[in-house]
């Protein structure tokens, strides 16, 4: 009996022993992954602080570590990311994930001579197979495309969360556990799903996207559906190069990759049912637009199976503090390699310790249909994506079907969370004061009052200006739009005023008709670009005092029409009253050679306008519509008839004026951009009814004038125009050792008018301000650094010709802000 008590004391020793260990062990495990795209990391190494107890990540970034001697937190690093510890619960089961990101610190390399680089072999071997792996190049496809995109605020830390801006929103932060992961608190501000059927058609040439379903974080607008689609933000890999936030990135298995990129063989590998290469790639010079990361090749076909690259963290581009591109393909149909998955990621860059904003959009694709025909119907109209009228208002019931993945527990509480932040009156204001700064205008319901930088100025003629004005918005009617203006001078205590309307008869396409008063000052002159006299930074950057204005009076009616994306035509009955302001004047001579003066000039005309740009791209809000331009060159032509009698017109005339522009894009050596103009008069015309040839008298650089030309300098009847500037997007300097780190950019520029007068003309009515272009043009060139401190482009200009003209500048500098990438 001794005997069987002694045995369930030890057993139960035993148990107690052996609980108490199991309750001292530690169990952890977790995920890896790239803090930026959320791949995994594989053969990451995750180690105990201060110890030996480690282990490596799967293939798919997973590990397990457990240990009955645990220090009191855990480490993650791998080899190009920045090292990551976390505190560890002792004694206890529990998940850590890891979000590593990438070290901008260059790693040394080793360098080995050995024959030739077999990365090398294999990559040329790649570009051999481009085209034949390029699904671009097939007579036909579709498929259906997945698209998913989101935006977040983050490096909000708690001082900032405390802040009285962010109070309104301290909800969005319950769910965050920062003592399971490394992921910082973010704020959700858009989020957005597409599905859309994509076609391609190589014989004719054409694609099409037709978005089927949207949802978009409570906002139902069509353009951003457009815009958030899959053709506008699809990067091939096969293009030797890509387009990436408007620059033009060398893909690595570009034709000219050997010259851009440094290529290494780490590793062959199975994916899947496939055999492939590993191979690293980096930039030879990191300043130049390239990207860093690594590939998967296919050794049967020389395609790309997977690659994971990112921007050249020395990149010559602004905002922008990191970019990640995923892409993986697979073999359909026995026939080509096709993307399956896709994903882009970008961090916006924030100053130091201040908010960022990271935007990330995931895609999938699936139902191939290769070299199949596409019906005729699907590729009827010029617009590159079409959205269904049905795609706004999908259920979720649809949704839950439809998509290609599930919404994880995270996705689904940023709709909420996204849903719940519009509706704070706090988002609405900091939304109200974001757009008064972008547009221009404040937004009071109906009404958008502005423009803001108009409201003060002041000249020679009416001394201080105020002014108040405004415009209707999309609240108010999607079809009519009022507008008008009120000013005040206090030097000649006159009243200026306008007011106008345009209702439009259908919106898509446009057609509509409109009516404009304006009793007003104005500078004649000036091109479409430059800064109005009105604007307060024209005011304060004159080079030259503002009196040669005109006092106009005018009344137009026109009815306009849009065909096509891009393709519209407007025809205007309008009539003019004007009277010289100034120094102007309009002097005349009799038969007799006298000389006379004009009180003013009245005139009444009819014009055509037409403009073609072939599948034009347009951003529309509340506020107005706006121009992407075009991938093709854009033309335009009006031709005006005058009406000699009515409503007193003097002169009957014939003008015709066209014009073309375009971008050319020359990479690696940037992009040129460049206009062609031309017009002549038929009739017998005063000066001011001429071509008064676009003059600048601002210390603002305007890329539609002549910079260094007076106004009313050059008048002709007939002339010949062309501008052209080149962007060299930094392809010299970023060569500089010490400028380089400035990622300033080059720029030049040439342009350049010739022209006539006829006699006739002349003799109708003389200035002694203006001159002829009948012995040579005029020419101005130029050079400038774009690019500094971001935002500023300072341009050094020479003028060629006509340099004995009296109160002319030779040489100028002039300046002006951009915003790009």
């Amino acid at each position: 009996m001794k005997t069987i008590f002694q045995s369930l004391a030890g057993i139960a020793l035993f148990l107690l022993f052996h609980s108490t260990s199991l309750a001292q062990l530690t169990r952890i495990s977790g995920k890896v992954t790239d803090a930026l795209t959320g791949e995994p990391i594989p053969f990451a190494s995750v180690v105990f602080k201060k110890s030996t107890i480690g282990v490596n990540t799967n293939i798919d970034g997973i590990y397990t570590l457990e240990s009955d001697t645990p220090s009191d937190s855990i480490s993650a690093q791998f080899l190009g990311y920045i090292p990551v510890s976390l505190p560890v619960r002792k004694g206890q089961t529990q998940t850590i994930n890891f979000l590593l990101k990438a070290s901008k610190v260059e790693l040394k390399e080793a360098v080995i001579h050995a024959g030739e680089n077999p990365a090398n072999i294999i990559i040329k071997k790649v570009i051999a197979n481009r085209d034949k792996n390029n699904f671009e190049k097939l007579n036909s496809y579709s498929f259906e495309t997945y698209n998913k995109l989101e935006f977040d605020l983050t490096n909000i830390t708690d001082k900032f969360k405390n802040r009285k801006i962010f109070k309104p929103f301290a909800f969005i932060f319950d769910n965050i556990d920062s003592t399971t992961t490394n992921e910082k608190p973010f704020l959700p501000i858009f989020i957005t799903e597409s599905l859309s059927d994509r076609y391609l058609s190589n014989n004719p040439k054409d694609k099409r996207e037709i978005i089927k379903a949207s949802k978009v974080s409570g906002v139902e607008n069509e353009t951003v559906t457009q815009f958030l689609g899959d053709m506008y933000q699809n990067i091939n890999i096969y293009d030797n190069f890509m387009d990436v936030f408007g620059k033009k990135f060398v893909s690595p298995i570009s034709s000219l990759g050997l010259i851009y990129y440094k290529y290494y063989l780490l590793d062959s590998l199975y994916m899947g049912n496939n055999h492939c290469y590993k191979l690293k790639f980096k930039p030879r010079r990191p300043e130049d637009l390239t990207f860093t990361g690594e590939m998967f090749i296919t050794d049967t076909t020389w395609a790309v199976k997977k690659v994971n690259m990112r921007i050249s963290n020395k990149a010559n581009i602004n905002f922008v503090e990191d970019c990640a591109v995923v892409k993986e393909y697979e073999f359909v149909d026995s026939t080509m390699w096709m993307l399956s998955k896709d994903l882009l990621v970008i961090e916006f860059a924030a100053r130091d310790k201040g908010l960022g904003l990271i935007g990330r959009k995931s895609t999938s694709y699936k139902n191939f249909d290769l070299n199949k025909p596409i019906p005729p119907n699907v590729m009827k109209g010029s617009q590159d994506v079409v959205v269904l009228d049905s795609a706004l208002y999908k259920d979720n019931s649809f949704w839950d079907t439809a998509r290609h993945d599930s919404l994880n527990e995270r996705e689904k509480k940023i709709y909420t969370m996204v849903d719940t932040i519009k509706s704070l009156p706090a988002y609405k204001t900091y939304v109200d004061v974001i757009t008064l700064f972008v547009t221009g205008y404040k937004t009071l319901g109906k009404v958008d009052l502005g423009p803001y930088f108009t409201v003060f100025s002041f000249n020679e003629i009416e001394g201080y200006r105020f002014r108040l004005g405004g415009k209707t918005n999309q609240d108010f009617s999607k079809h009519l739009r009022l507008e008008g203006f009120v000013a005040y001078g206090t030097k000649n205590e006159q009243f200026n005023y306008s007011f106008g309307t345009r209702y439009l008869f259908t919106t898509k396409p446009r057609m509509g008709v409109g009516f404009k008063y304006r009793h007003d000052v104005m500078q004649l002159g000036q091109s479409d670009n430059a800064f109005q006299d009105d604007n307060i930074l024209a005011s304060l950057f004159r080079r030259s005092a503002s009196n040669k204005l005109t006092y106009t009076e005018s009344e137009k009616i026109y009815f306009e029409k849009e065909w096509l994306s891009g393709v519209s035509g407007r025809i205007t009955f309008e009539h003019n009253e004007f009277i010289p302001l100034g120094k102007l004047d309009y002097r005349y001579y009799t038969n007799e050679n006298e000389s006379n003066i004009r009180d003013k000039i009245n005139t009444s005309d009819i014009s055509a306008y037409f403009r073609f740009a072939y599948r034009e791209k347009f951003v529309e809000s509340k506020h107005g519509r706006v121009s992407l331009g075009s991938k093709y060159p854009v033309l335009q032509a009006v031709y005006t008839q005058g009406l000699k009698g009515v409503l007193r017109s003097d002169f009957d005339y014939q003008k015709l004026i066209v014009k073309v522009d375009d971008y050319l894009y020359t990479a690696p050596i940037g992009y040129l951009y460049y206009v062609l103009e031309a017009g002549k008069v038929w009739g017998k015309l005063p000066y001011p009814l001429l071509e008064v040839h676009r003059g600048n008298e601002s210390y603002f650089y305007d890329y539609l004038s002549f910079n260094l030309m007076n106004y009313y300098e050059f008048v002709c009847y007939q002339y010949f125009a062309f501008y052209a500037t080149h962007h060299f997007e930094g392809f010299f300097l970023d060569k500089i050792p010490l400028l380089k780190k400035l990622k300033w950019r080059e720029v030049a520029s040439l342009r350049g008018v010739y022209g006539s007068m006829s006699q006739k003309n002349h003799d109708l009515m003389v200035a002694p301000t203006y001159n002829t272009l009948s012995k040579k043009p005029y020419l101005e060139a130029g050079f400038g650094v774009e690019n500094i401190l971001k935002i500023i482009r300072v341009d050094f200009i020479y003028r060629l010709s006509y340099l004995d003209n009296p109160d002319i500048s030779k040489f100028g500098i002039r300046g002006s802000l951009q915003l790009t990438f």
